[in-house]
């Protein structure tokens, strides 16, 4: 039992006085390999370190590689080959050459010289090596001694050991421990303490490779690569038992690398020949054994090492670049699996103990044993005589004494584990016994359940089957539900069976009556796996997990771990000590009772990479646990293992600002941009080397929105067109999207605004429209009142040339010129006179409701009045009205009145006084688009000689008439912003004579 605690690390390595050689076949250290898969070189490379991002640093002699997990960022340098690298505490990362010391640059993205001060640097005086101290201090060495930078001037100064000024020294030796430096002459080994600046030297000829141990101690090949044990404080040189044929378990003739401590008794000593494990009590090395996914690497040739500040040691070996925690008890997996015969299969699908300790796999080639002491693996072989061989195997267990193996389609067999021997199941006598072998024969079986009262039941596809403990009697149980392929049983406190079947969830009693189903499982129904929390609640896993509760004779469920909820659930476990192991096609997962999480263990974790068996979990007596899947073993001890709470450190590396690159530089001041540097385009990168592809992250830009966006696997995000303003981006990644991990450095900028968006330009223009607004009001109000006036105005001229229209002097007449022609008995005349008169004066009274009436009724009012005028007259005149046949009277609207007084006019001052019979013509005509044109002419006697008559009314008549349609005219253009316009034309004769009177009235209709 005490030997089976070297399936982990850190129980194997307490066990190793004990032991001996004989762990040889298990693995001591279950790592990860990165290699030209990932896109590195490592054919020439020498160094290699990870710096404080993170980021991994392989150095070769003409260049450098900075990979962050995913990408390989490739970095030329030139001048003489790289000796050497190493990264400080504050992030810089450092170079030599022989002759000169370089450092990264970021914002260049190459590195640049820096200057040293003191010796010359010469042939003598070559550099080689970069060390730096816990306070953060860089030293190189050189020929002559060592150099420090001094972070003030930014320069390396030549610092001389004390009481060793003129010394040379060989300076391939350079390691440090703690605060002090290691150096090394041909025939002297030096230990420099830097804070206390005191040597001690002790005596030691052709030194080739020194590594410290302790402040004191350290360990040192020569040329001969034999290795010694030297102590500064004794003076003391121990020589180091080197392997031979009389010395097996001693340390081959290889160049030292590193040396790890792994507790009180055992240190990790890699080599130029491999990794190799000394077991300080026992003065013995046993060569380690390395698995890379479950299967054994060569471990023969290592060139270089570094170890994080993180306790992961990384390896520059023949295989590429291994890393682990070699103090991390890890999870151990075997596929493969070291002496198994050809054939064997890793498909492992039941586990089992027996008394002895020993593990028992079941699977698709039958069944073997695993011996923890050796690692090897031994199949069972059939003494029975009516098989030559196991089938497939998936049901197993050990009742205490023996094996009851349960295979598919075959009889089921008791095995001793200590003699390999058979023992022959109990089967009914006669033809139930035969049915029952025939039934067996042709069952495939999924599982075996140890129940309640020791007995065994068997559940295959077409039945269920009980063993009788201690007698090995079997008999068939057959039950409601037992038909729907039951996959996995357990059983409360009160006898119960809860068993997932491929119909769903399946509950019965003690007896497998009373049954209670729950078939609603989508999709598939399958129920895989079954955990009882108490009597009355289980979880059960199907795709995703479930939580099911009994009340009654009801069955209740409700989906729980939404992290779960599209995997499908393989095992679920409770250990001796309460916790819960579910495992799901991304992995293995820890319920966490007290913060009710979930901790998840996958690939990274050294998990196989491929999926559980159900129901293949064992838990052996001291509490290590076994799970069994399509590809090998995985085991560890709970109690030692822990989950890796990963800091990610996430890294804002470049931003782009529209279509310019700009190197992103951590600094506490924002970023400004122009209005026009609007687009913005961040990526980020993570180191992570575990599983890189489990890298998920999101994003919140604040000044944009406050919440967190999920990005997936995507490391570019891009803004358009931001508005201007103060924004700060950061990014979170996570590894299974439950555990963020923020970045440290946010990046912040502002977006300037543009001139027109500030405080002083829209206060300016806030007052220059208000400026404007109450210019415009105050023009708006005299327009309105100007408006207002002309409005009145028109209104007065209307009125006025109204009452022209109804002239007393004319109504008198008119009455008088009706009166006359009923003196005279002129009936007829009088009647025609009287009835054109009333029909004049509905006209005009009619038409002054309207500013605007029809060019027929204003011509049929002006044929009205010419008529009787011309009566009044004895037909002293002739007329004529003239309308083109373009114009259309009857829709055209022009102002009332308007052409009557002209007419008038041309009657009394132009054809009255004329001696003889006159003419009057009106002209009606369209001479433009939106124009009539009226044309009132007479063949009177003209404007100058009419004014020669002294005629009181004719002249007062003349002065209204004319006057008051000037005014209207005038006002009308003014109102309604029209051209209307009266022109007034004298016509002669050839001989220079008055002729007549031409008005021109255009009007805008």
């Amino acid at each position: 039992m005490r030997l089976l605690s070297n399936l982990c690390v850190g129980f194997l390595l307490s066990l190793l006085p004990a032991a001996g050689a004989c762990y040889g076949q298990l693995p001591d250290f279950n790592v990860q390999v990165l290699d030209d898969n990932n896109g590195i070189q490592t054919a020439n490379a020498s160094r290699i370190i990870r710096d404080r991002q993170g980021f991994l640093w392989i150095l070769s002699p003409r260049h450098m590689q900075r990979f962050d997990g995913q990408n390989v960022t490739r970095i030329e340098t030139e001048g003489e080959d790289l000796l050497d690298v190493a990264s400080d505490s504050s992030g810089s990362v450092w170079t030599v050459s022989d002759t000169g010391i370089r450092k990264y640059s970021e914002a260049h993205r190459r590195f640049q010289n820096v200057k040293t001060v003191g010796p010359r640097i010469e042939p003598l005086n070559k550099l080689y090596k970069l060390q730096i101290t816990p306070d953060n201090r860089v030293w190189a060495n050189a020929g002559k001694g060592v150099y420090r930078l001094d972070p003030k001037t930014g320069a390396f100064h030549f610092q001389s050991l004390p009481g060793l000024e003129g010394q040379y020294y060989y300076r391939r030796i350079f390691n440090m421990l703690g605060y002090k430096l290691f150096l090394a002459d041909v025939h002297t080994l030096f230990c420099y303490d830097t804070r206390s600046q005191k040597v001690r030297s002790l005596l030691f000829s052709s030194v080739r490779a020194l590594i410290p141990v302790t402040a004191d101690v350290a360990w040192v090949n020569n040329t001969l690569l034999q290795t010694f044990e030297v102590n500064f404080s004794t003076g003391k040189v121990t020589r180091i038992q080197t392997k031979d044929a009389a010395h097996p378990l001693g340390i081959p003739l290889a160049e030292l690398i590193s040396i790890t401590s792994l507790g009180k008794h055992t240190r990790l000593v890699n080599t130029t020949k491999g990794c190799y494990l000394y077991d300080i009590n026992a003065h013995t090395f046993t060569k380690a054994v390395i698995f890379d996914s479950g299967k054994a690497l060569p471990n023969e040739e290592n060139y270089s090492d570094f170890r994080d500040r993180d306790g992961t040691q990384w390896i520059l070996c023949q295989e590429g670049i291994l890393f682990f925690s070699p103090q991390a008890h890890t999870i151990g997996w075997l596929n493969g699996f070291p002496g198994a015969e050809k054939g064997h299969g890793n498909n492992i699908k039941a586990i089992a103990e027996d008394n002895n300790g020993n593990v028992w796999l079941a699977g698709t080639q039958g069944v073997s044993m695993l011996n923890l002491r050796t690692g090897k693996m031994a199949p069972l072989r059939i003494t029975r005589p009516e098989v030559s061989a196991l089938p497939e195997v998936r049901a197993m267990i050990f009742d205490g004494q023996n094996l009851i193996i349960a295979p598919n389609r075959s009889l089921p067999a008791i095995v001793n584990p200590t003699t390999k021997a058979f023992t022959e199941i109990t089967y009914p006598p006669g033809k139930e016994g035969r049915e029952l072998r025939a039934k067996l024969q042709g069952d495939l079986i999924a599982t075996l359940f140890r129940m309640q009262d020791g007995n065994f039941l068997i559940v295959g596809e077409s039945s269920c089957y009980v063993i009788e403990k201690d007698t090995y009697r079997i008999s068939e149980r057959n039950f409601k539900g037992s038909e729907q392929v039951i996959q996995a049983v357990t059983q409360d406190s009160r006898g119960n069976f809860w068993m997932g079947t491929y119909q769903g969830l399946l509950v019965t009693d003690v007896n497998f009556q009373h049954t209670l189903t729950d078939n609603a499982f989508l999709p598939g129904n399958l129920v895989s796996a079954v955990l009882l929390r108490n009597d009355s609640t289980a979880w059960c896993g199907s795709v995703g997990l479930y939580e099911v509760i009994k009340k009654g004779n009801r069955l209740t469920k409700k989906l729980i771990f939404p992290e779960l909820r599209n995997q499908r659930i393989s095992i679920i476990h409770r250990d001796k000590c309460g916790r819960t192991w579910i495992g799901g096609d991304d992995g293995l997962y820890l319920f966490d009772e007290n913060t009710g999480k979930l901790q998840w263990f996958d690939f990274r974790d050294n998990i196989q990479n491929k999926r559980f068996n159900y129901n293949s979990i064992m838990e052996a007596a001291n509490g290590h646990i076994y799970l069994g899947g399509f590809n090998g073993l995985n085991y560890f001890d709970p109690e030692k293992l822990r989950h890796r709470e990963e800091k990610l450190n996430v890294t804002i590396s470049s931003v782009r600002i529209n279509e310019d690159d700009s190197l992103f530089v951590e600094n506490a001041l924002p970023l400004s941009l122009d209005w026009k540097q609007n687009s913005v385009e961040i990526r980020f990168i993570t180191p992570y080397f575990r599983n890189p592809q489990k890298l998920m992250y999101r994003y919140r830009l604040a000044g944009l929105d406050q919440n967190w966006v999920e990005n997936g696997r995507n490391n570019t995000v891009r803004f358009s067109s931001l508005s201007p303003g103060s924004y700060t981006f950061s990014v979170a990644a996570s590894i299974d999207g439950i555990a963020w991990s923020e970045t440290s450095f946010p990046f912040s900028f502002i977006i300037l605004t543009p001139w027109w968006q500030k405080t002083w330009f829209i206060a300016l223009v806030v007052l220059f429209l208000v400026i404007v607004a109450y210019w415009l009001f105050k023009k708006r109000v005299a327009v309105i009142r100007r408006q207002t006036a002309l409005r009145e105005h028109m209104a007065e001229l209307e009125m006025r040339a109204l009452r022209a229209q109804m002239n007393p002097h004319f109504i008198f007449n008119c009455l008088n010129s009706i009166n006359r022609y009923i003196v005279k008995s002129d009936n007829a005349t009088a009647s025609l006179y009287l009835t054109r008169f009333a029909k004049l004066i509905r006209l005009i009274l009619d038409n002054s409701n309207s500013k605007n009436v029809l060019l027929s009724s204003e011509l049929e009012a002006l044929k009205l009045y010419i008529e009787m005028e011309r009566i009044r007259f004895d037909n002293k005149f002739d007329y004529q009205v003239i309308v083109d046949e373009d114009v259309n009277a009857d829709s055209i609207e022009v102002p009332s009145l308007i052409i009557q007084p002209y007419v008038e006019n041309a009657i009394w001052h132009g054809l009255l006084h004329k001696e003889t019979s006159g003419s009057l013509f009106v002209k009606i005509r369209m001479i433009d688009e939106g124009m009539l044109e009226c044309v009132v002419e007479d063949d009177g006697i003209g404007r100058e000689k009419a004014l020669e008559f002294k005629s009181k009314t004719a002249t007062g008549k003349k002065s209204l008439g004319m006057k008051l349609t000037e005014d209207r005219i005038a006002v009308l253009n003014q109102y309604a912003k029209t051209n209307a316009s009266v022109d007034i034309m004298d016509l002669e004769d050839s001989l220079g004579h008055a002729s007549g009177t031409r008005v021109t009235i255009n009007i805008p209709v």
